[in-house]
């Protein structure tokens, strides 16, 4: 471009600067108010070991404080900042003031350095496994293979097989004091048939489409136009029936108090009714799902969905095998064989954890049988959580998985279990009947080659990645991602990550691990430049090949963690974008990113925008921007700075501080209502 022309465009971007400036943060005033200044009072009286959100910051963001708050602490902190962001956008960073240093200065003619990846370990070799079925995995995310498990397939399942009983007749049993008999002994009012099943799920209401709403949000980030940008802002008024594609059924994993019956005194019955009815502040489970537009449940519970033994013949072998017949032995085998997956690794199927026992157990119960040393309970949970269900659901007001034995109504968030896990977890266990290990083996195998292997997004916002921990360490996150061979987005926003936890994750992957993966959000969490290192290492043994866009934001990874960032994006990673906002970044950091941008994709866009970035570095990426992708308004956006004036850069700081305190809170779904960050 010649020089007329870049300091003629330059000087009407300016002019048009100084008429819409004042507008448009006059428009988003409320918007900032409502939305971004809870973030910088939380950071401003934080500190940066600060952790989560704490209860007395919720406490006065819920009315009657609420309106004080808005009006004293969130409306001046909206006034300072926008009022010196203009300043400084208009006076001291406008385009023509750029445009001027980069001729003065020649900043165009940054010399390209050859990066190199800092030295990292070796990782692990690839295992050879064979590929999963995408047939396989749509078996856990549609709606046909649960019709078909209650309606038969013509194959392997027949009508009838399985049925499901009613949450509300299930629940007025309990009121009365009665006990579950088995399926053979259940009135016929006890039962939901499919077809009234199908009705119940056609009559969901219309709510907020969340799904609709992620998937604008990722096509705005990964190809920022004016087009995807109306696409996001009008799926804030998606609307659809049934917006979480959830099914009305419930599955239940609980003990066996004995072998001949699970729960001969109804007990179990008891505390489980009691535990449903305390949900959701005095709501319950059934109430909640009213509201969604379920008028019903159908649960599932082994002990009434397939054929049993008759318990009272127990005591006389022979004839309590003989109770029941070949037809229903039959049956049974074909739904533990080809169902029993289904109820618990379901995308749409609700799962209750009865992890609690009685108080009152039968005589001579071994008290250390507990759910979690139990085989068939320890499949049932480990399912629920191979990577299927959303953790928290756009609409609904209930959790896909949830523990009796939470008071909020959930469950223990834990990363999914490996079938090499499994096989160590079942060789703790206890079954009732020995033979079932292997059976129970072979079908957890079977499922998670299907879900992990087919899974395509995975969400961990909040979840702590600790080292050593039973559940959720680095090193299960990386022997679960080594399975995941269709994933394409992958976030892990929040998780406390430090440069330890990032090293045993990358430590952990296999060479070549994550084929498919296009999307890796990392931002929120607590690692520097070594953390980024370690990150970036993994790409030169082939992991995430097909990676298009990387998000760091959030994090205080410096210059040094830039100039890591910047030898990857040489080498062709991310390929489409990368984001690093929020991150300490300075002079150093961004020449080297705009150093290695030729290199980069051809698509390849940098965001670095509210860092410490001077005129120097800032004109430096937007020349390598624009030497890249022409001309752009966007180009100046995604390098914008606001640190000039010496109070601005500290709101700065704080606002990142506090969003990821509340990303790592887990309450990432901000509005001001009366449940802020709820």
């Amino acid at each position: 471009m010649g020089l007329t022309a870049r300091l003629l465009r330059s000087c009407v971007e300016t002019l048009v600067g100084f008429v819409l400036s004042p507008a448009f943060c006059l428009i988003i005033l409320p918007i900032h108010v409502l939305l971004f200044s809870p973030f910088i009072a939380l950071g401003l009286c934080s500190s940066d070991a600060a952790v989560g959100v704490p209860p007395a910051l919720l406490a006065w963001r819920r009315l009657p404080y609420l309106i004080p708050m808005v009006l004293f602490v969130d409306l001046p902190i909206t006034i300072l900042f926008l009022a010196t962001n203009l300043i400084e956008g208009l006076f001291l960073r406008n385009s023509l003031t750029l445009a001027v240093y980069s001729l003065c200065r020649g900043s165009s003619q940054l010399p390209y350095r050859e990066p190199t990846l800092p030295d990292t370990e070796a990782g692990l070799h690839a295992r050879d496994r064979s590929r999963p079925n995408t047939i396989d995995g749509a078996r856990y995310r549609g709606h046909d293979s649960v019709w078909a498990a209650l309606e038969g397939d013509g194959d392997n399942v027949r009508p009838g097989d399985v049925r499901l009983i009613s949450l509300k007749w299930l629940m007025a049993l309990a009121e009365r004091g009665g006990v579950l008999p088995r399926r053979q002994d259940l009135p016929d009012e006890a039962f939901l048939s499919s077809a009234q099943l199908r009705r119940i799920e056609q009559g969901a209401r219309r709510g907020f489409d969340l799904a609709g709403f992620v998937e604008a949000f990722e096509r705005f980030s990964k190809e920022p136009s004016l087009s995807s940008f109306l696409g996001f802002c009008a799926s804030f008024f998606g609307r659809k029936r049934n917006p979480d594609r959830l099914l009305p059924i419930i599955s239940v994993s609980y003990c066996w108090l004995e072998a001949a019956h699970p729960d001969r005194e109804g007990r179990q019955l008891q505390l489980l009714s009691r535990k449903l009815r305390g949900l959701y502040g005095g709501r319950g489970l059934l109430g909640a799902c009213r509201e969604y537009g379920f008028s019903d449940m159908g649960v599932f519970l082994d002990w009434s969905a397939g054929y049993q033994k008759d318990p009272a013949l127990f005591a006389e072998r022979r004839a309590y095998e003989a109770s029941r017949s070949a037809a229903e032995k039959a049956a049974f085998d074909r739904m533990l064989d080809n169902t029993m997956d289904l109820w618990y690794a379901h995308a749409s199927v609700t799962v209750v954890l009865l992890t609690q026992l009685p108080d009152e157990l039968p005589a001579g119960f071994d008290r250390s049988r507990t759910y979690d040393t139990r085989g068939w309970t320890t499949f049932e949970r480990c399912s629920a959580e191979l990577g299927a269900k959303l953790s928290k659901l756009g609409f609904a007001k209930w959790k896909l998985v949830i523990d009796v034995a939470s008071d909020d109504g959930g469950a223990q968030r834990r990363l999914p279990a490996t079938p090499e896990r499994m096989a160590t977890l079942l060789a703790a266990c206890r079954f009732t009947n020995g033979a079932d290990s292997a059976t129970v083996l072979a079908l957890y195998k079977k499922t998670a080659k299907a879900v992990l292997g087919t899974v395509e997004k995975l969400y961990y916002y909040g979840l702590p990645l600790v080292r050593g921990d039973a559940w959720t360490s680095p090193a299960l996150l990386a022997e679960a991602l080594n399975h995941c061979e269709s994933l394409r987005t992958l976030i892990l926003t929040g998780n406390r990550l430090d440069d330890e936890g990032v090293a045993e994750l990358a430590a952990g992957l296999e060479d070549a691990a994550l084929p498919a993966l296009e999307s890796l959000y990392v931002g929120s969490n607590r690692f520097g430049a070594r953390g980024v290192g370690a990150l970036c290492g993994v790409f030169h043994r082939g992991v995430a090949p097909t990676l298009q866009m990387l998000n760091v934001g959030s994090m205080p990874i410096g210059d040094e963690g830039a100039v890591a960032l910047a030898a990857a994006l040489a080498t062709g990673k991310p390929s489409h974008g990368l984001h690093l906002g929020w991150c300490d970044v300075g002079d150093e950091g961004a020449m080297a990113l705009a150093a290695a941008l030729p290199a980069a994709g051809q698509g390849c866009r940098v965001i670095a925008s509210n860092n410490r970035i001077g005129l120097a570095g800032q004109v430096a990426l937007v020349d390598a921007l624009e030497a890249k992708h022409g001309p752009q308004l966007g180009n100046g956006m995604a390098v914008q700075q606001m640190n000039m004036l010496p109070w601005l850069y500290p709101l700065v700081r704080a606002w990142g501080r506090g969003w990821r305190r509340v990303v790592e809170s887990g309450r990432f779904t901000i509005c001001k209502t009366a449940h802020l960050y709820d």
